[in-house]
């Protein structure tokens, strides 16, 4: 067949007209546009339900997760708004709340750490421009290379380092500047002795509540059939799940009320947040150069000093909200590209309003997806709660004790900490088991950036040894006018790090099954493409194989592997796509494919042929002249094996 047979097929791309196209681009990627004009009343009041209820939860994780970031409570709230506002208009996950998280606040600390809060409003825009970038560029199919396994360390080893890091404040501890899990655990023992009764007591008592009030909402109330609940029940129930998912600004509230009365009586026996600084903050652009002493640190200069955060945070807040996306997504496929995008706006324009990086978080969206929301527009609602909280409530956030805001986020990520998948890894893969525990023990010995690359190296690794080491199965058959040709197929297609390795097979099935004679076939069945530097060495394979007189055919071949093989001058190498042409090029007559038959020559009763490969093994040598002379005899047997059978089969004809 001819190498340009489909290559118009393949290159054709259907042009639209200019405004269809506009009008298809605005509307993937402006979502408000599909959903709002269907937007109705019983929408309004679920979204109005959900947001209140995300607020309240999103309000105490927002200080305590500037607390984490090593910066004042009003940072935490700065970036708990403007991002809910933008994913209402380009969102497209209902139950995703933009906000800070964890993790991010953790890196967040890891990279501005003793820099100005100039350096942490800057690492918010540039994460969101690289994260706008990432999507312009449809470069979502890199999160893919973060496996299971390795997301699973990296999320248990950070959330030991978080629970780690909040001891300090749990215990009452004076504050002191860690580098790493490793120096906060040996900091935390040599200050051991400045414990506080006070705050320790304190903290034990609200995770203890924090712990129990997450059960509450499992309290079963009235009788266990449905049909006999009342609308008694009914409340009840929805009091107690509404406390249950509440239960970090219950216990904000009641802390700060005991620390409050402790004040109007005298000094309260906690460490408090402090104050902090009220009102909204205003709308301006990052510094993109700062004032030092008597010099100006430049643009360059800020970001060589964050490093490879803008390209850290950027990744682990796209993985994390591609998964939220993915856990809550229904109806059509996720689209991950829109989801890159939308938080690469949310961040840059969450920096304008003094923003540390943000994106989704799963208890966030667990909360709003039981809160019954209905469409994005309910960070309409949990963004507008927190402005009054600017606006009305910083005065108060005073008297929040530090112990708590520890506690809420040592009750937050206690639970992620992955435990159950080390049995079914060790049980069914322990390559992946192996992943999990270099990530892990990575993260926490050398940083959580560099862990995350480890994991992501080594998976590398694994992935591309498959790639150049292929499974090949090797089959000899023949055909019904008794012509012979050995079958080579990989498993997993066949790119250049498996040239190497796929030509020496297929020189020695050549020699050996293929007796430096026989035509080989090669299967191309799994073959997504081909690179350059395989079209070379198959131009070098089939000069090889011409040399001997021994035909080698393409079987199976794809339209864009054609086509790369006739740009890269490889037209000698014949293309088939049936078992009627490999008989038609094998011996020139087209044959009747119904009365075609391809079977293995090893049949019932005799071994597989396999390849193995011998470099001090030459095709002339004693080794061969046996294994040769093995496969003789056992093909001789197979065949009248075959032929008894089809004796038999003609007789059985007659009788009838």
């Amino acid at each position: 067949m001819s190498y340009l047979d489909d290559e118009i097929d393949y290159l054709k791309m259907e042009k639209k007209p200019l405004s269809t196209r506009i009008k298809t681009k605005v509307f993937r990627h402006v979502s408000i546009l599909n959903w709002l004009p269907q937007y109705t009343v019983r929408d309004g009041i679920g979204d109005l339900i959900a947001g209140i209820t995300v607020g309240l939860t999103l309000m105490p994780q927002s200080i305590a997760y500037a607390s984490l970031a090593g910066l004042s409570p009003q940072f935490g709230l700065y970036s708990a708004f403007f991002g809910s506002y933008m994913y209402v208009i380009f969102g497209t996950i209902k139950e995703v709340s933009i906000g800070p998280t964890a993790v991010l606040s953790l890196l967040t600390y890891e990279f501005t750490h003793g820099l100005g809060i100039e350096y942490m409003v800057l690492l918010t825009f540039l994460v969101g421009c690289v994260e706008l970038a990432m999507g312009f560029l449809n470069l979502g199919f890199l999160i893919d290379f973060i496996s299971a396994p390795v997301t699973s360390g990296f999320t248990s080893a950070y959330s030991i380092i978080i629970i780690a890091s909040q001891l300090k404040s749990l215990l009452g501890l004076r504050k002191f500047k860690t580098k790493g899990f490793v120096d906060n655990i040996t900091k935390l023992t040599s200050h051991m002795y400045e414990t506080r009764l006070w705050d320790t007591l304190l903290g034990v008592i609200c995770i203890i509540f924090l712990l129990l009030l997450r059960k509450v909402k499992d309290i079963p109330v009235g009788p266990s059939e449905s049909k006999n609940v009342t609308n008694r029940h009914k409340r009840i129930k929805k009091a107690l799940w509404f406390i249950s998912i509440s239960r970090n600004a219950v216990i904000v509230l009641l802390s700060g009320i005991v620390a409050f009365c402790f004040e109007q009586y005298g000094s309260a026996p906690f460490i408090l947040s402090g104050k902090i600084e009220p009102g909204l903050p205003a709308f301006n652009l990052p510094a993109f150069s700062v004032q030092e002493g008597n010099s100006t640190v430049t643009f360059p200069e800020m970001v060589s000093e964050l490093g490879l955060s803008v390209l850290i945070i950027p990744v682990v807040a796209i993985l994390a909200n591609v998964a939220i996306a993915k856990s809550f997504a229904t109806g059509p496929s996720l689209d991950a590209t829109q989801e890159m995008l939308t938080l690469g706006i949310c961040n840059i324009f969450g920096s304008c309003v003094r923003s540390m990086p943000t994106c989704g978080a799963f208890t966030r969206s667990a909360v709003s997806n039981a809160s019954g929301v209905r469409t994005p527009m309910m960070g309409l609602y949990s963004g507008t709660l927190i402005v009054l909280a600017l606006s009305l409530l910083t005065p108060y956030f005073y008297y929040i004790p530090r112990a708590t805001l520890a506690a809420v986020l040592i009750s937050a990520v206690v639970f992620m900490v992955d435990w159950e998948i080390l049995l079914p890894l060790w049980r069914s893969n322990k390559r992946d088991l192996l992943l999990v525990v270099v990530t892990f023990v990575s993260c926490l010995m050398l940083g959580v950036e560099i862990g995350l690359l480890m994991g992501v190296l080594t998976n590398t690794f694994f992935l591309l040894y498959a790639w150049a080491r292929p499974t090949i199965s090797i089959v000899p058959c023949k055909t019904p006018e008794g012509g012979e040709y050995v079958m080579i197929t990989p498993d997993i297609g066949l790119m250049y790090p498996a040239v190497n390795f796929f030509c020496t097979v297929l020189y020695k099935t050549g020699m050996n099954q293929g007796r430096g004679s026989l035509p080989v076939v090669i299967n191309c069945m799994f073959f997504k493409g081909f690179d350059y530097t395989t079209a070379l060495a198959m131009k070098v394979v089939h000069k090889t194989f011409q040399m001997r007189d021994q035909p080698l055919i393409l079987l199976n071949v794809k339209p864009e592997i054609k086509y790369l093989l006739y740009n890269a001058n490889v037209t000698m190498i014949p293309c088939c796509d049936s078992e009627e042409e490999i008989m038609e090029v094998l011996s020139g007559i087209r044959l009747d494919l119904a009365k075609s038959e391809t079977m293995p020559l090893m049949g019932k009763g005799c071994e597989q042929l396999t390849v193995t490969i011998d470099k001090s093994c030459k095709p002339d040598s004693e080794p061969n002249q046996n294994l040769l002379q093995q496969n003789c005899s056992a093909y001789s047997k197979c065949t009248e094996e075959r032929k008894c059978e089809t004796s038999h089969i003609h007789e059985e004809k007659d009788a009838l």
